[in-house]
């Protein structure tokens, strides 16, 4: 727990500085986090070195297009089509052939799965409102994961999913989402750009999102036969340990705020 709380704090700190800064700082943060988590999920997923320059590469250009290139949202959909193509050049150009198909499809999941959330990010935080937005989803994410755990350990009795992850309840589940929810309806009422009905939903659809994230990264876990992406973080695992919740919610978040809000 004291490892959890050293690097908790200023792990906050760091990350809302690089949301209060925005532009290239934050863009540098959330490439940062990306090529951490790709390294991290190539690692679990045995993806030979001679192919992951793809998958970094896409992770590079989703994130540095998505903050510099106009229209952002076209340029994000261009990094991912330089990935699929840099993927294809990486496989053809790989001498050992045996299982490419599948080792290039990890690469190309990758990049979908860390890659576009990062871009994504990147794009709610250069909304007119970007900031609030991003706090949205850090508030959503963080009070989600706290208060999941909590009542799980509270008043946890069925399993939600005990082939994925059996520690998680459908009690935990129930007050995540409740508390989550709550909080970034309590946010919103500081914030003169978002009613509170739209706090709701979105407060929702961030916990929902979350949840999914957490889970799938738990499946993939599981499959490889490990309990953490990572150690760089102690007591918290790897940067895709704390990371794959807010992964999911950004692309709900990013939607949900930017068809309902903004």
């Amino acid at each position: 727990m004291m490892s959890r709380i050293l690097v908790a704090i200023p792990g906050v700190a760091l990350i809302l500085a690089a949301v209060w800064v925005g532009g290239p700082v934050f863009a540098a943060f959330a490439l940062a986090v990306a090529l951490a988590a790709l390294f991290e999920f190539f690692g679990l997923m045995g993806v030979p070195r001679h192919l992951q320059w793809a998958g970094y590469a896409t992770a590079v250009l989703a994130v540095v297009l998505a903050w510099a290139a106009s229209p952002p949202e076209r340029a994000l959909l261009f990094a991912l089509a330089a990935g699929l193509v840099m993927s294809a050049v990486a496989a053809l150009t790989f001498e050992d052939r045996e299982g490419i198909t599948g080792r290039v499809a990890l690469v190309l999941m990758g990049a979908m799965y860390v890659a576009l959330p990062a871009g994504v990010l990147v794009l709610t935080r250069d909304l007119p409102d970007g900031a609030g937005a991003i706090v949205n989803l850090l508030v959503g994410v963080w009070v989600f994961d706290t208060a999941s755990y909590l009542s799980g350990r509270m008043w946890g009795r069925r399993k939600i999913a005990p082939r994925t992850s059996p520690n998680k309840t459908w009690e935990g589940f129930a007050g995540g989402l409740v508390g989550g929810t709550a909080a970034v309806w309590f946010a919103g009422l500081y914030m003169d750009w978002i009613s509170w009905w739209q706090s709701i939903l979105i407060g929702l659809a961030i916990c929902l999102a979350a949840y999914a994230g957490d889970l799938f990264e738990s499946m993939i876990k599981r499959d490889v036969g490990v309990k953490d992406s990572g150690r760089i973080l102690a007591g918290h695992g790897g940067i895709l340990d704390r990371f794959d919740s807010l992964l999911f919610a950004t692309l709900a978040g990013y939607f949900l705020t930017t068809w309902m809000v903004l």
